[in-house]
């Protein structure tokens, strides 16, 4: 297993770190939150926004534990959209999705993990929705999806993983309408990271390492073309030494070892952005909302 993160400058290196990592997170049964065998993922996403009958409404398996927010409520979904999943994982948000957005709608979840598609597939299926939901193998900086053609773009504590984040938001804001709206729940930095901390394979798969700065991420947005750019954020540090914390991130922690998380805490940030895509010509504006 890696233990320092690949040079990033070659993002293919990243991608396969991270591919890797994330198909092991589909069969790992630990957990730091009950002596069982099996991870408390429904507290943790409850803890991150999901309300307990949302979760019910889809396959168990589906939910892995490893968001960092709720995107599906933050883009204020409507029946009858189409709407688009960056790295889908096993499927949760895009069948939370589907429940919202109804047969007349469309979800299309991007990935590219095979183990990960697999599992969403399947799991569209058990909840009947196949019919409307389908999973695509891809990269977010280059989606299989035709320009123009979705009205919400959704992700969650995904895009601080690519190795790319301005290609991410070109993508989005390429498959988006006129008007198309994104929402991103994600994992952003409010100072830098120690650069031990930032060598690390863990410290990359929890999200972390791959982090940016707000006024960088939201730089990205904003030069993708997005406009009326709105975010709120709530502290991410405290619950890298939670008992109860993303499987992702328990291996950070004993990577990092607790002195060192505390080292940053109070600069690790779950931020919940929405944006518009506007194709006039218009000044885009940030706010905190």
């Amino acid at each position: 297993m890696t233990t320092t993160t690949p040079d990033t400058n070659s993002p293919e290196a990243v991608r396969n770190l991270v591919r890797e990592r994330y198909a092991e997170a589909i069969a790992r049964k630990t957990s730091c939150c009950a002596p069982s065998t099996t991870v408390d993922t429904r507290a943790i996403s409850q803890g991150i926004g999901y309300s307990a009958d949302t979760l019910k409404a889809v396959p168990e398996d589906a939910n892995l534990g490893l968001g960092c927010g709720n995107p599906t409520a933050l883009a204020a979904l409507q029946p009858g959209e189409l709407v688009v999943d960056l790295g889908a994982g096993a499927g949760l948000d895009s069948l939370i999705a589907a429940k919202a957005v109804g047969p007349e709608g469309r979800v299309i979840g991007v990935d590219m993990t095979p183990e990960m598609l697999k599992s969403a597939r399947k799991h569209a299926v058990d909840m009947g929705v196949h019919g409307y939901v389908e999973f695509r193998e891809g990269l977010i900086e280059n989606m299989p999806i035709a320009s123009e053609t979705a009205d919400v773009v959704i992700s969650n504590c995904v895009i601080n993983l690519s190795p790319d984040k301005p290609a991410v938001f070109r993508e989005a804001f390429r498959v988006l309408k006129s008007g198309g709206r994104l929402a991103v729940s994600d994992i952003v930095l409010s100072a830098p990271l120690p650069e031990w901390v930032r060598g690390l394979a863990d410290a990359y798969v929890a999200c972390l390492a791959g982090a940016s700065i707000e006024d960088e991420y939201l730089g990205v947005i904003r030069e993708a073309g997005f406009v009326d750019i709105k975010f709120t954020r709530t502290p991410a540090g405290g619950l890298l030494l939670g008992d109860c914390a993303d499987p992702m991130i328990k291996g950070a922690v004993d990577a990092i070892g607790k002195d060192g998380i505390e080292e940053f805490t109070d600069t690790v940030w779950s931020y919940k952005i929405t944006a518009r895509k506007h194709v006039a010509s218009c000044a885009s504006v940030t706010s905190r909302v």
